[in-house]
């Protein structure tokens, strides 16, 4: 996998175009298999790109848990939203965009949302990372039409939404689709196979320099608002700004 380090806005974006740049117009040196767009994700620390589902207790069965609580979701769900047109992925792209632990991972479109997520989400000595999937031979888009059931899917695929609420719209948002490897018998973190990782490229932003990407990414149009398209965004934004302006008033 290859790394990368930046300090700045300019400078991620200068490489953001030349990664674009040299993937599309070289699709044999990473064995493109389709057409399609890279895809950004943003992180506050550099933690495996494993889904909630997967992440900690090793000794629980994550497919019976993701199961319960989407049964669960349409019946508690229903009060706030309605469910009842959703196919099984778009309930789960439902689900992990409210904060249900499921077996998706987000990404999006813009790399600008990716590096907002890295840089505006936890701890100030939290090394934040951007992460890019390339096209390449061995991820597929998933056919909804075909796996229509969660126990149909094999593997990592990529989920395009069909623009289920409104995050999804404001965020740009895609995902992989995991499953257990059978081979292994477990989840497998993206990129920790050869033929994931060289199609993917991880980037490190400098810690120290978060506030002011998230000043700039402000001025670009991208925040707490853009992101969160409700109240709770209009009162996350606010938050955000007061602080702002009493670090420079002190």
């Amino acid at each position: 996998m290859r790394i990368e380090t930046v300090d700045s806005i300019t400078e991620y974006l200068k490489l953001v175009e030349e990664i674009n740049s040299r993937h599309f117009h070289e699709e044999m040196r990473f064995k493109v298999k389709q057409s399609g767009h890279a895809l950004y994700r943003g992180q506050a620390q550099d933690f495996p790109l494993l889904p909630k589902i997967a992440r900690g207790n090793e000794d629980a069965d994550p497919i019976s848990k993701e199961s319960y609580m989407l049964s669960e979701l349409k019946i508690r769900g229903r009060v706030h939203k309605d469910l009842s047109h959703l196919d099984i992925w778009g309930l789960l792209t439902l689900a992990q965009h409210y904060g249900l632990a499921t077996r998706l991972l987000d990404w999006t479109r813009n790399p600008l949302v990716a590096m907002w997520f890295a840089c505006s989400e936890g701890a100030s000595e939290y090394s934040p990372h951007v992460y890019i999937l390339l096209p390449h031979w061995d991820i597929d888009f998933l056919d909804r039409d075909a796996i229509r059931k969660t126990e149909q899917h094999v593997g990592i695929s990529i989920l395009r939404t069909r623009l289920e609420d409104s995050r999804v719209i404001s965020q740009d948002g895609w995902f992989t689709v995991h499953s257990p490897s059978r081979k292994h018998g477990k989840f497998i973190a993206l990129g920790d196979l050869n033929h994931h990782a060289e199609g993917m490229i991880k980037i490190s932003v400098n810690p120290v320099n978060k506030e002011r990407i998230l000043k700039d990414l402000d001025t670009l149009g991208v925040s707490y608002q853009t992101i969160f398209p409700d109240l709770e965004g209009v009162c996350r934004y606010l938050n955000w700004k007061s602080e702002d302006i009493r670090s420079q008033e002190s």
